[in-house]
């Protein structure tokens, strides 16, 4: 059995893929920016507790998909945890993305072009299936709707959704738009959901990491200047 809806996205499509072709090679996601780097190891760290909360440290013969993969890092990531590539699964909007994926990610994992709101997987086919600020990047309700019905679909029972996006909005940016807890509520029902407000706002941590990670770090910890949501949701 495959996806309930059936509605054409196609100028969300469209906008999203002018929006992300115009951040490629952006020097703020550049591993030899402080803050970015701060930002991502200081994510994963997050990522990694939160599994580990969750009784998930076992992850060799978990089935894994990641929607929104772009370049396949996170799924690299989960490689470096203890996934086997052979059950990991990525999906991206954009061709160049996957192209991309193909070439850095090990044999056995399995990448596609497409709109993850129409998902060519059967009911219960995965363990994990995982967003990273994929959401927040639609500004389509009725597409929302329809990747998270997706994701519920394919997660078996019992499974999660690992998710991680803003929950405020960016001023200075109007091609996204903050996921706040009660819309992921709405997005999600009769699962259980279980979030942390986590990531210092990137303005600020890219001002204070050349100069101090203590500083970013312990105003992280204060969760007050912290703009995404990191948690899991289980399909029960």
């Amino acid at each position: 059995m495959t996806g309930q809806f059936d509605i054409d996205f196609n100028s969300e499509e469209k906008r999203i893929k002018s929006v992300y072709a115009q951040r490629q090679g952006a020097s703020r996601y550049s591993w030899f920016n402080p803050g970015y780097l701060f930002y991502i190891q200081e994510l994963e760290s997050r990522v990694l507790g939160l599994l580990r909360s969750e009784g998930l440290q076992a992850l060799s013969d978990k089935k894994i998909l990641e929607i929104g993969c772009g370049y396949g890092s996170w799924l690299r990531e989960f490689i470096k945890w203890g996934a086997s590539p052979n059950n990991l699964t990525g999906v991206d909007l954009l061709p160049d993305r996957i192209e991309k994926a193909r070439q850095l990610c090990p044999h056995g994992v399995q990448l596609l072009c497409g709109n993850a709101s129409k998902l060519p997987f059967d009911d219960d086919s995965f363990d994990f299936v995982v967003q990273f600020t994929v959401f927040s990047s639609i500004l389509d309700p009725d597409m929302k709707k329809a990747l998270a019905s997706e994701m519920i679909r394919v997660v078996r029972r019992g499974g999660r959704i690992l998710w991680y996006d803003f929950y405020v909005n960016n001023p200075r940016n109007s091609d996204t738009r903050g996921i706040p807890k009660h819309e992921i509520t709405h997005l999600f029902p009769q699962c259980r959901i279980n979030l942390h407000k986590v990531s210092l706002v990137p303005p600020l941590s890219r001002v204070l990491a050349p100069y101090s990670w203590l500083a970013c770090y312990a105003l992280e910890r204060l969760r007050i200047f912290n703009t995404h949501y990191l948690g899991v949701i289980q399909r029960e």
